[in-house]
């Protein structure tokens, strides 16, 4: 896995640099055209060329953002400095992020008398990452929700709460379930290649719940009929953990390789 791990990553950074080359020469060329091309229909053709080669220049640039990203948190992954977070501030930008995602879309964080106790709670967690692992998780939501996206949270127990996204599309099949955590996963034509991304999405999401002691889990939402994607967390980090993650980071070492318990 180790040497898996580093070949992506040599080959991810080895793409950067010829892909930055090529937007650049693109650039230069339909920025040329009106000097170098006279017929006005050949002209507007050229243009629309190019626009579709940055297209895929973006996408094959966003795809090497994705791998790399991936690769940190599967190698010795990030450095990661637990903070008292507060969680419904962090909802509440990632769905003001996407509410303009699709304007058909009722996106809304749950229903208050869910979260009348809670909606003060703050977990041990590293605030950005926390963040990240939201927005992959309501973006992931909104590419295949018909009408809403319900997010929210809930005390599993004392130590435990329970952070979840849920919308009224297709939904996953149950045998399924694990499955969608592996990187670059498709499983069937509801959740394809024409809804965009690459299948890392929740890869991100599981490695990130791994380094907080936890746990992302894959279901199915009663109320709306779609998916459930949730993230378990500990409300409270021993320190002991603290400290490992933190010389985990510091020394690359592959402590998150086993993936057992996801």
């Amino acid at each position: 896995m180790a040497m898996q791990q580093e070949l992506m990553a040599a080959i991810s950074h080895e793409i950067g640099t010829p892909v930055a080359r090529l937007s650049f020469a693109v650039h230069l060329l339909a920025d040329s055209l009106p000097q170098q091309v006279a017929n006005q229909q050949h002209r507007l053709q050229m243009a629309l060329a190019c626009e579709e080669m940055l297209l895929d220049l973006q996408e094959i640039s966003d795809l090497v953002a994705e791998i790399m990203t991936y690769t940190h948190l599967e190698d010795g992954g990030p450095s990661i400095e637990f903070k008292a977070t507060p969680i419904m501030p962090i909802l509440r930008s990632v769905l003001a992020q996407y509410a303009d995602y699709d304007k058909r879309l009722d996106m809304q964080i749950c229903p208050a008398q869910y979260c009348t106790k809670t909606t003060g709670l703050h977990i041990d967690a590293e605030p950005i990452q926390l963040r990240r692992a939201m927005q992959n998780l309501v973006g992931n939501a909104v590419k295949y929700a018909q009408t809403k996206v319900v997010i929210g949270y809930h005390l599993v127990n004392s130590d435990t709460c329970e952070i979840y996204v849920s919308d009224d599309g297709p939904g996953i099949p149950e045998q399924d379930y694990g499955k969608v955590f592996a990187p670059f996963s498709r499983l069937d034509k509801s959740r394809n290649r024409a809804t965009g991304g690459f299948g890392l999405g929740l890869s991100i999401v599981r490695r990130i719940a791994y380094w907080h002691g936890g746990r992302a889990e894959a279901g199915r939402c009663a109320s709306l009929g779609g998916a459930r994607m949730t993230l378990r967390l500990p409300i409270r980090q021993a320190r002991e953990r603290c400290q490992i993650m933190q010389q985990a980071a510091t020394h690359g070492s592959i402590i998150g390789a086993n993936t057992g318990g996801f």
